[in-house]
């Protein structure tokens, strides 16, 4: 950052969404959770699944013979999809605590893809402010496209291959097996 500047937080927006599953055992939850949860963009279903962008706008201004940077607004979005039990109160008290447990892996994970979503928006709205003048706005836009693209790319493989690590949440207890 240029000192004596300071900029805004990227604008955030978080949501949940549920699917539900019915059952007295942790086969039955599996499996229904392994039909009914959300798919990634490769079609694999998963228990629970994180979707996060980033979306930047910004104005530029010609003057002085050069483009600068006026004003940068950064949106970052993550929505997250987990299951939830409909009958978990007449569940076996050993299943409802599995159950609990694996809530907590998913709120882990989930907690992991938001900070790395935050993290791209920050970066991109640091980034984009502090780009050097340009001769043409043209030259600029490109340049704070392809710079901010590079960072969210950076970062979605970034979590990507988290969850890759992970076995998508398996090895992290987003699991009822």
């Amino acid at each position: 950052m240029a000192a004596g500047i300071g900029y805004a937080e990227p604008i955030t927006r978080f949501g949940s969404s549920y699917y539900y599953v019915e059952g007295s055992s942790a086969l039955v939850l599996t499996a229904q959770m392994e039909n009914k949860g959300p798919a990634d963009s490769d079609g694999r279903h998963h228990i629970a699944y994180t979707k996060w962008s980033v979306q930047w706008r910004f104005r530029h201004n010609m003057s002085d013979g050069v483009c600068k940077m006026e004003k940068v607004s950064v949106l970052v979005g993550v929505t997250a999809v987990r299951p939830r039990w409909r009958d978990e109160k007449k569940g076996a008290a050993s299943l409802k605590k599995r159950w609990k447990q694996m809530i907590e892996a998913i709120d882990r994970n989930e907690a992991h893809h938001k900070q790395e979503a935050l993290e791209a928006g920050k970066q991109i709205e640091d980034a984009l402010n502090t780009l050097q003048p340009t001769k043409t706005c043209e030259e600029l836009t490109d340049t704070a496209n392809r710079v901010a693209s590079g960072i969210l790319e950076k970062h979605k493989k970034a979590s990507y291959e988290y969850d890759k690590s992970i076995d998508y949440g398996r090895k992290n207890g987003v699991t009822l097996m």
